[in-house]
């Protein structure tokens, strides 16, 4: 299990997009022949419109003091100086600096639950060395990890199999997007708690440290789970449940994007296009998103058969905006668009375009799922523009076009989208 900070996860982000984005064929020649102005590349990035809350109900300022204090208070006396290993010593040390690191970083303007989520790895983080620390001194070994394990699975498992869809009786919209935020975080802790064989350490310190860092970090996200349903449900006088409401409309948006759900034929995408897009940014941009429908057809696929009704909805929104925005591209891309630019100002444009996108979107309604889907536009806005900032961008004529051109497509198709989910959830 590869432990990540902050900003290697970043770091992981990026490579992932630059790979990603560059395709399996190189630079074509075409763009090779284009010299772009990198100062123009440069000036790329700007300001985003900031996504708010995307569940009506937050954590509580309490819950969110308590999972801080939880990382405070495994790193109370962390001295990893009488470790005589050099190599735990240091491994020890990296997960309590990033852990602490966590702490210090600027929140402004973050949601409770973003900050809650994102307290879930430096908690498992600050774990790491607390158990390592302990399994030095002989006061914990991997056995006594997995009973811990255990416990806290058969719990995660226990919050899950009685759970309740309870929600307000005139916006069922709200508990939609309460209750996919509050499952995704349940199953995710059932997911980290099951045991694993794999492992990365052979020392027996760290060893002991690893089971305990993954035991953690699951355990965190189904405490999580479980306080923020509590305090979702202790809001309400008269709560209705939606569970059946939610099993049927999943029903019948799953059954509309299911046939995307498996593995596309790569080789065929594009195929149709009367003219040649090879590595052109339109070729990166159909792939893209045929990606993403798969992706979010798949998840809608895997979270009905897995009886999560909320979460299966949420992730046919994703494939349905996918779908229209591929329909799009398509259209333009046979169109003669998104070809190889000569010169930067149409990936500007486009990324312009994106940006007003977003804001549009923004203003859609239901509020709640349309910023739910502006999450996924502003990513990949984001991503694009940490990409121009760090200066690992091989194509720009390809790359970074195909990437601000899937936000604009996708911030076009997802207002219809919101509404369309928005309306099965609450006839």
């Amino acid at each position: 299990m590869s432990r990540l900070t902050r900003r290697s996860a970043l770091a992981v982000v990026g490579t992932a997009l630059a790979s990603g984005l560059a395709g399996c064929s190189g630079t074509g020649s075409s763009e090779s022949t284009v010299e772009y102005d990198r100062s123009a590349i440069r000036a790329l990035p700007g300001d985003l419109p900031r996504v708010t809350a995307t569940i009506p109900v937050q954590p509580t300022e309490e819950h969110l003091a308590a999972a801080r204090e939880r990382v405070r208070s495994l790193l109370d006396g962390a001295d990893v100086s009488a470790v005589p290993n050099a190599a735990v010593r240091h491994e020890l040390a990296a997960e309590r600096d990033a852990a602490r690191g966590a702490l210090s970083q600027d929140r402004d303007g973050e949601t409770r639950a973003d900050a809650l989520a994102g307290l879930t790895h430096p908690r498992s983080e600050a774990m790491f060395v607390h158990a390592g620390l302990a399994a030095f001194d002989g006061e914990l070994t991997a056995a006594d990890v997995t009973e811990r394990r255990e416990r806290h699975h058969q719990d995660a498992t226990a919050f899950l199999d009685d759970y309740r869809h309870a929600g307000p009786a005139d916006d069922p919209v709200a508990a939609l997007a309460e209750h996919a935020e509050i499952t995704d975080w349940g199953h995710t802790g059932v997911r980290l708690t099951r045991a694993n064989e794999r492992h990365e350490y052979e020392n027996t310190v760290l060893r002991v440290a690893e089971l305990a860092q993954g035991v953690e970090w699951g355990r965190a996200y189904a405490a999580d789970a479980r306080h923020l349903h509590e305090h979702y449900v202790s809001t309400f006088d008269d709560p209705r449940d939606y569970g059946a409401r939610f099993e049927t409309v999943a029903a019948t948006l799953v059954e509309e994007v299911e046939p995307h759900a498996t593995p596309p034929d790569w080789d065929a995408v594009g195929s149709e296009i009367d003219r040649d897009i090879a590595d052109t940014a339109g070729e990166t941009l159909l792939e893209e998103l045929t990606r993403s429908r798969w992706t979010g057809a798949r998840n809608a696929v895997d979270r009905r058969d897995g009886g999560r009704p909320a979460g299966a909805i949420t992730a046919v929104m994703r494939a349905l905006a996918a779908d229209g925005a591929l329909a799009d591209a398509e259209a333009a891309v046979a169109d003669g668009e998104y070809g190889v630019p000569e010169s930067i100002d149409p990936i500007a444009a486009e990324r312009t375009a994106a940006v007003d996108g977003l804001r549009t979107l923004l203003d859609s309604s239901p509020a709640l799922l349309a910023r739910r889907l502006a999450q996924i536009v502003h990513s990949r806005i984001q991503n694009a523009d940490e990409l121009v900032r760090s200066g690992a961008v091989p194509e720009p004529g390809r790359s970074l076009y195909a990437e601000y051109a899937a936000a604009n497509l996708l911030a076009t198709a997802a207002p219809t989208v919101a509404e369309r989910v928005g309306d099965a959830v609450t006839d």
